[in-house]
């Protein structure tokens, strides 16, 4: 009985295969970008949940300092903000993560109360706190005007410097829109001092957390409030332990 001879593919039906491999392995490499990305967030979404936290033992008192309150609103950001309630609302975060990790902490208020700038400044020296530190919101008439940065004593020393710097680098490893650097004195005299940093008796710094008035800082705000203050709170112990 004579064998049957193969049919052969007309040029149509190769084509046709062709197309269909070439769609399969599209879909594939699609298949692992998309997976590669995902893999990513999840990295970067871990590492930011996993936060080191040196304990303290009890040793250090933090005076942090929600700025503006009550009748003072602080600076009113893109859909009507206000800058007190998110300066209130990061500042017990990161007391609560201070306080699980041994350090003291005295709040210069932690609820909507007007508080003046002279009564935070004593309220860190009544207390004898090792570090004073004010979290605030910026604003500029330029919406584009973005980024976070610090503020301290118009003469700075190299603690004072370290404070900052160790804050601001911690942010930055969750996502900050621009490091705008430390600054020294005031916005308009860099040989004078905010009287928070001026009046008080411990190592003082002010981080203005964005601009409120910039949709990308509100949007990052709003989304890593946690990692911040878990950036802040690691920031401050890290400090703490090393110059204190």
């Amino acid at each position: 009985m004579a064998g049957k001879t193969k049919k052969k593919l007309t040029v149509t039906q190769m084509r046709s295969v062709i197309k269909f491999l070439i769609g399969v392995n599209i879909v594939l490499l699609i298949a692992v970008i998309v997976l590669s990305v995902l893999l990513a967030v999840s990295r970067s979404k871990s590492s930011k949940d996993a936060v080191s936290i040196i304990k303290s033992d009890g040793k250090y008192t933090v005076c942090l300092d929600p700025g503006h309150g009550g009748s003072d609103i602080g600076a009113t950001g893109i859909n009507n903000i206000h800058e007190k309630d998110g300066n209130l609302k990061l500042s017990l975060k990161v007391a609560k993560l201070l306080k699980k990790n041994g350090v003291k902490v005295v709040m210069t208020r932690d609820d909507d109360s007007t508080v003046s700038s002279e009564d935070r400044a004593a309220i860190a020296n009544d207390c004898n706190a090792d570090l004073y530190l004010a979290l605030h919101r910026n604003y500029a008439a330029n919406p584009e005007a973005c980024g976070v940065e610090a503020w301290i004593y118009s003469s700075g020393s190299e603690k004072n410097h370290a404070i900052a710097d160790t804050i601001l680098s911690n942010l930055e490893k969750v996502g900050i829109s621009d490091n705008r650097g430390v600054r020294t004195g005031t916005q308009f005299d860099s040989d004078n001092d905010y009287i928070v940093i001026k009046q008080t008796n411990m190592t003082s710094l002010i981080i203005e957390m964005g601009f409120i008035s910039n949709e990308k800082d509100v949007e990052l705000y709003d989304n890593n409030m946690d990692d911040y203050a878990a950036a802040i709170a690691n920031g401050i112990i890290e400090w703490l332990n090393e110059y204190q």
